[in-house]
C-alpha cells in the first residue's frame, strides 16, 4: 500500500495535476497526496475486513488539470458520500477539511484515520508508517456547526480525533451503507 500511493502521489505532482493550495514544495505536496491516498487505502482494506464489497474504482486514476479531482473517495449506496481525512504527523490531533474544499465540495461524512509516523527533518520518514487507526467520522452538518479556524495554513474546519463518531455507527446493517458480501 505504501508503495503504490507513493507511486500516486509522485507521478500526480510530477505532472502537475493537483490544485497547489498552499504553495508548497513538491516534496511537501507529495507528501501530502501520499499520506491521503495511504488513509483511502486504509479504510478501503478495513472494508474488505469487514466483508463490506467496494471497488476501487477511480482511486489511483489521475485526472488531468488541477481543477478536476474526484467528488468523493467514497459513496454509499444511499449516495452519500464520505472524504476520508489522515491525521499524519505524530503531533496531528485533528482531521482537518480546508474551507474552500468543504463549501464546493462538500461531503456527507468524513472519516478521520491517524497513521503512524516518525519524522526527520519536519518531513515523514515513508517507511516508518506501519500502523493506521480508524479513528471515526463525523457528518457535515456536524462540522458546519463547528468554528472555522487556522491553524497556520489555511481556513478549515476541523475537529478532534477524539470526538468523531464510532465508525461502526457509519456501517452498521440499519444504515446500510455499502453492499456486503454473504
Amino acid at each position: 500500500m505504501r508503495k503504490r500511493s507513493l507511486s500516486f502521489a509522485k507521478q500526480l505532482i510530477n505532472t502537475n495535476n493537483q490544485y497547489n493550495r498552499l504553495k508548497n514544495s513538491i516534496k511537501k505536496r507529495v507528501e501530502r497526496t501520499f499520506v491521503g491516498k495511504l488513509a483511502e487505502m486504509t479504510f478501503l482494506k478495513y472494508l474488505k475486513r469487514l466483508g463490506i464489497i467496494y471497488p476501487e474504482g477511480d482511486m489511483f486514476e489521475i485526472f488531468n488539470g488541477q481543477k478536476n479531482v474526484d467528488s468523493f473517495d467514497f459513496e454509499t449506496n444511499n449516495n452519500e458520500t464520505i472524504d476520508i481525512k489522515s491525521a499524519s504527523k505524530p503531533f496531528h490531533k485533528r482531521i482537518m477539511v480546508p474551507i474552500d474544499q468543504f463549501k464546493n465540495i462538500p461531503k456527507d461524512y468524513y472519516v478521520g484515520i491517524k497513521l503512524k509516523t516518525k519524522i526527520k527533518n519536519n518531513f515523514i520518514k515513508i517507511n516508518s508508517i506501519n500502523t493506521a487507526n480508524i479513528y471515526g467520522y463525523c457528518s457535515y452538518d456536524k462540522l458546519e456547526k463547528r468554528e472555522t479556524q487556522n491553524f497556520g495554513e489555511y481556513k478549515c474546519k476541523a475537529i478532534n480525533l477524539d470526538q468523531l463518531n464510532d465508525i461502526n455507527d457509519l456501517l452498521t446493517e440499519s444504515f446500510n451503507p455499502f453492499k456486503k458480501t454473504i
